[in-house]
């Protein structure tokens, strides 16, 4: 005799539909992460049916349960609460509970004093993706041919809708970027003289937009690859002098700036931390320093936040 398991209480499936159709109304809201709470208890029934389902191997596609509906609760957060001790305690993966909350980072979402908790594991991402990972996340499932649904709520007082991926998780770029460490620093002892953004042009003191961050060392210091790739471009410009320019995973890609001199070729694999090329000052520079950027589907990004070891 086969085992049945349980179909998810009557409660949990009309809250999903009253959540499904209006997106307006408020979510129920727990109270506290114990089994006091019903609705906790009714959250944990639900993952626990969603996890068993996963994890069934052995029972035909077309003799199992179909699981509930998607719904959402509401959380207000308690102090000394962040992100990775609600995860723990929702039994939530930290992804699922960032992307639905619409949080860039573990700062912003542990800034948040209400909090969105779904019924299910998985990725939630902007319908249009309205940030670099939301678009990551979108773009490299959508061609996967992953299965998603399309849902509306309620977020910050507004409605929001969302492409949900059931049971997907961050990939390793995905995570890195979310963790700001996606790049490791790509000189050893070397100082940021000139961030990212709008700054009077060293020359002419004329209002320019720097599209990376000026890294001071000595000349003939050695310049390492702040992430695995491999090499796109070396060249030489008037502006960047001789360069380098590597590719990454995930549409990403880094310049290596005003180079006295290059170690790789075009086409080369490289790995994290290998050499590259050696500070110099060729190109428009005022002096030895590593012009370092970081491009995003050709568009600069701030390389700053996304840097493991932040120097200056």
């Amino acid at each position: 005799m086969k085992t049945r398991i349980p179909r998810a209480p009557l409660a949990a499936l009309l809250l999903s539909i009253a959540c499904a159709s209006s997106p307006a109304a408020e979510y129920p809201e727990m109270k506290t992460l114990t089994r006091d709470d019903p609705l906790y208890v009714q959250l944990q029934a639900e993952l626990d049916t969603w996890y068993r389902l996963s994890l069934d191997r052995f029972t035909p596609s077309a003799e199992r349960p179909i699981p509930s509906p998607l719904a959402l609760f509401s959380y207000r957060r308690r102090t000394g609460e962040d992100l990775f001790s609600l995860n723990a305690r929702l039994n939530l993966p930290y992804d699922t509970l960032v992307t639905l909350n619409a949080a860039a980072s573990r700062a912003e979402f542990d800034s948040l004093t209400h909090v969105l908790v779904p019924t299910r594991p998985g990725l939630f991402v902007s319908d249009p993706p309205t940030t670099a990972l939301e678009d990551m996340m979108l773009s490299s499932r959508v061609a996967r041919g992953l299965t998603h649904e399309r849902i509306v709520v309620q977020r910050g007082g507004r409605k929001a809708g969302l492409w949900f991926f059931p049971g997907e998780a961050f990939n390793a770029v995905e995570r890195a970027y979310f963790l700001q460490i996606l790049y490791d620093f790509p000189i050893v002892r070397g100082k940021i003289t000139s961030r990212f953004g709008s700054r009077a042009d060293p020359f002419t003191g004329d209002a320019t937009f720097h599209n990376g961050i000026d890294i001071g060392a000595p000349e003939g210091t050695a310049v390492h690859a702040a992430r695995d790739g491999s090499v796109a471009e070396v060249g030489t410009s008037p502006v960047l002098g001789t360069y380098v320019v590597i590719t990454h995973p995930g549409g990403w890609q880094t310049v290596y700036g005003h180079l006295s001199a290059v170690a790789v070729a075009n086409g080369a694999k490289v790995a994290l931390g290998a050499v590259v090329g050696s500070v110099g000052s060729t190109g428009k520079a005022t002096g030895p320093h590593l012009h370092f950027e970081v491009r995003r589907k050709g568009n600069a990004v701030d390389p700053f936040p996304l840097l493991a070891v932040k120097k200056g």
